[in-house]
């Protein structure tokens, strides 16, 4: 019998290939963060009113509104069952369904300048008894990533809550009795910030909490995970100047 030797090269070849593309199917599916089915649902906080800066909700950086640009990329997350925008105006309401989000009428009370976003979103799951599972994010935090969203859904899995930090290293002073006492550090041995880890704070970009710590008014307990986010991503769009940063760094990324 003659076996012709071009056939057992297209044969040998066809083997490399679907060996070649297995391979990448299992770098793929090891590498892809964890982020399936669940029972989660996002929540953002968007009221008409703000005095720092008017209609900031609606405010665009690149032709994006602040609200658009989170309800986008928490969708470009895969993680929610649904994204959920609890607003007094209309507009803002408008703007959360032209992007896909529902929208949950939040009465006036639960939206004056005094109202804490704990009793809004207490508010929020007294109407939806379905939800038991969230995360609030906030529409100030631009420099929201879907790894960071992801990360947190991994670590919510085996926590009661998650939710974002950044990193600092400042030193820190307090009064005591009209005398100025460093805190955590030896004045006499400063450490160099090399020489040390420095301190984890909120970032404020999310809180993923659950029903029960909510409605007891918290959205965290001794058994919360943290995302740490960079340094840089954790402006918070609270002032002009701070939309006049945000704006020039993102126009740099395009």
């Amino acid at each position: 019998m003659v076996i012709h030797t071009k056939f057992l090269n297209v044969n040998i070849t066809m083997k490399k290939s679907l060996i070649l593309w297995i391979l990448n199917v299992l770098i793929l599916v090891e590498t892809k963060p964890s982020c399936t089915d669940n029972d989660l649902y996002a929540l953002i906080l968007a009221r008409g009113g703000s005095k720092g800066i008017k209609n900031k909700n609606m405010v665009e950086i690149d032709g994006l509104s602040l609200l658009s640009r989170t309800v986008l990329t928490i969708r470009n997350s895969s993680c929610f069952q649904h994204i959920w925008v609890s607003t007094d105006d209309k507009k803002i309401a408008m703007e959360a369904e032209k992007y896909g989000a529902r929208v949950h009428i939040r009465p006036p009370h639960y939206a004056r300048d005094e109202s804490s976003s704990i009793e809004a979103v207490m508010e929020f799951l007294e109407v939806h008894s379905k939800v038991q599972n969230f995360s609030l994010f906030q529409c100030t935090s631009v420099f929201l990533r879907e790894n960071y969203i992801q990360e947190a859904v991994e670590k919510f899995q085996t926590h009661d809550c998650v939710f974002a930090v950044k990193r600092i290293h400042f030193l820190r002073w307090k009064m005591v009795d009209d005398k100025i006492l460093p805190v955590g550090f030896n004045a006499e041995a400063r450490p160099r910030r090399q020489d040390w880890s420095g301190d984890l704070v909120e970032a404020g970009m999310f809180y993923f909490s659950k029903r029960k710590l909510a409605m007891k008014g918290i959205f965290q307990n001794e058994k919360c995970s943290v995302v740490e986010i960079a340094p840089e991503d954790g402006l918070e769009i609270d002032s002009y100047r701070d939309l006049t940063i945000a704006r020039s760094i993102i126009k740099d990324e395009l």
